[in-house]
């Protein structure tokens, strides 16, 4: 499609006659707000400052914050997130630590003069403790973790196989 003259001329004077809408319209005082305005309450009751009065507040009157108990659900009338009859169940959060899950052996490194692994994302060396274990010994394809009580548990590299390391 070829552009005429006469289409540029009417999208210049269409662009002029904007901007002078434009500049006319943002140079032009603002009306003033019809009736006169009322003062707002104040938020806080009592002595009003003013040009010489000044407010002094006793930091013992302010009352201390609700207690909020945590290991229950609130008792609300109704939960704001469901429709009409609908009802859910509540499931209270619990920190209890699991017992018996092994630590996660993610790599490990063997040299002549030292050996280290990567276990929970933390590098460690014989002796050092991760959690509730202790490090007894690093093997080539497993780490042999003990308990506080003696347990002696050992635990292979994550994606280890018979064949080998899986990638």
């Amino acid at each position: 499609m070829k552009v005429q003259k006469s289409h540029l001329r009417i999208a210049l004077v269409i662009l002029v006659a904007l901007v002078i809408y434009s500049v006319v319209r943002n140079m032009t005082p603002a009306a003033p707000a019809p009736g006169p305005q009322t003062p707002q309450a104040p938020l806080i009751a009592g002595p009003q400052p003013g040009p010489t009065a000044s407010v002094q507040i006793d930091p013992l009157a302010i009352l201390p914050p609700v207690d909020v108990d945590l290991a229950r659900a609130p008792d609300w009338g109704r939960d704001p997130f469901l429709f009409g009859n609908e009802t859910r169940e509540v499931i209270v959060a619990s920190f209890v630590q699991v017992r018996g899950v092994d630590p996660n052996v993610r790599s490990i490194l063997i040299s002549s003069t030292r050996r280290l692994a990567i276990v929970d994302g933390k590098i460690v060396g014989v002796g050092d403790a991760v959690g509730a274990y202790k490090v007894a010994a690093i093997e080539q394809d497993g780490v042999v973790f003990t308990t506080a009580n003696g347990e002696r548990r050992r635990v292979a590299v994550y994606g280890a196989g018979r064949t080998g390391l899986t990638r």
